[in-house]
């Protein structure tokens, strides 16, 4: 069984080439879900299969922006104990509102494919707040770009990007990627919003009955579902007998069956998404059991929710659990990388 290590590092800037930071130290033993380099670091190796925007026969439908309640961007509504949906004035981000409330964090025993920094699974209290229904678009970031508030992806980007040029509206309802951690707080900053805790997020993507996935209990390659490593992802590590109908990321709300019992979207499969919390493996055995946030410093920060970039085991989703925990170097910026933010509640 390979050690698990943050996410690989993937350089993309096409004027140079710089040296990729070693991997930390493995902490844990982890499920195989993508073919990986030597656990010793290696230089950068430029890898140069074209990228491959694939149109396919029948493409997931993206979701429409729903009716918010209430219905334009005014004040924010008071969140008691119904979910609601309110749109930001300042980006226009549709935010679904996650009640106050106790919800299952992490995994149990009886999950095979749980590793030791998920665990135990325990009874978590959050204060309600409103969080992003999608990831943050490539339309949205330029908006920050544009009021000097945010700086800009790479202009030009390597092989891996499903991105090749910052700014084409063909792109613009995709997510942001290739953003550091810094540049994602930028952005939920100017927005009025701030980035999501461990806690925040997990809430938002399984509820309150410890599902293992957004949508269920059960987790396969599913295409309707998620956005992976399918037949027309160019990785030996892609499942070859599946097509979800984009090679690399999809518009944000493509596949609206993968929702989670709030309705918010992509919380498995399209981009890894930063989260606010520094990286600990004991987080979950430590308390508090209210509000839970991270250590106060680290190395790393956590991401979650798996990518396009990540295949299956033995047909499980492993990466695309709720409960499953990544870390990556806070300036690192990755083509499967990007975020959303939440707001408290009032």
């Amino acid at each position: 069984m390979p050690t698990r290590r943050p996410l690989p590092c993937i350089f993309f800037l096409a004027a140079a080439l710089s040296a990729c930071t070693p991997a930390p130290p493995p902490v844990r033993t982890a499920t195989p879900r993508r073919v990986v380099a030597t656990p010793t670091p290696t230089p950068f190796v430029l890898v140069t299969h074209p990228v491959r925007l694939v149109t396919p026969a029948v493409s997931p439908t993206p979701v429409p922006r729903p009716s918010a309640t209430p219905v334009d961007a005014g004040p924010l509504p008071s969140l008691r104990t119904e979910s609601l949906t309110w749109v930001s004035p300042t980006d226009g981000m549709t935010l679904i509102g996650i009640p106050a409330g106790k919800f299952w964090m992490g995994s149990g025993t009886d999950d095979i494919y749980a590793e030791p920094d998920e665990k135990p699974l325990r009874r978590v209290f959050l204060d309600g707040y409103w969080i992003d229904q999608t990831e943050v678009t490539n339309a949205m970031f330029a908006e920050c770009v544009r009021d000097g508030e945010c700086t800009p992806p790479p202009s030009a980007f390597g092989p891996f990007s499903p991105h090749p040029y910052y700014g084409d509206d063909t792109f613009a309802d995709y997510p942001v990627v290739n953003v550091t951690w810094y540049q994602a707080q930028a952005y939920c900053t100017w927005a009025g919003r701030r980035m999501p805790s461990e806690a925040e997020w997990e809430k938002a993507a399984r509820g309150t009955d410890a599902r293992r996935f957004p949508w269920e209990w059960i987790g396969v390659a599913d295409p309707e579902k998620l956005n992976f490593c399918d037949q027309d992802c160019a990785f030996p590590w892609h499942v070859p007998d599946v097509k979800d109908g984009y090679a690399e990321t999809a518009p944000v709300g493509s596949y609206p069956e993968g929702a989670s019992p709030y309705q918010v979207l992509d919380m498995a499969g399209n981009v890894w998404e930063w989260t606010a919390d520094w990286y600990s493996a004991g987080t979950y055995r430590e308390p508090p059991l209210s509000n839970p946030v991270g250590p106060e410093e680290g190395t790393w920060r956590v991401a979650r929710g798996g990518s396009w970039l990540d295949g299956v085991h033995v047909r499980t989703l492993v990466s695309a659990r709720s409960a499953n925990r990544h870390y990556q170097a806070p300036d690192t910026a990755r083509s499967d990388l990007g975020f959303r933010c939440v707001l408290p509640a009032s």
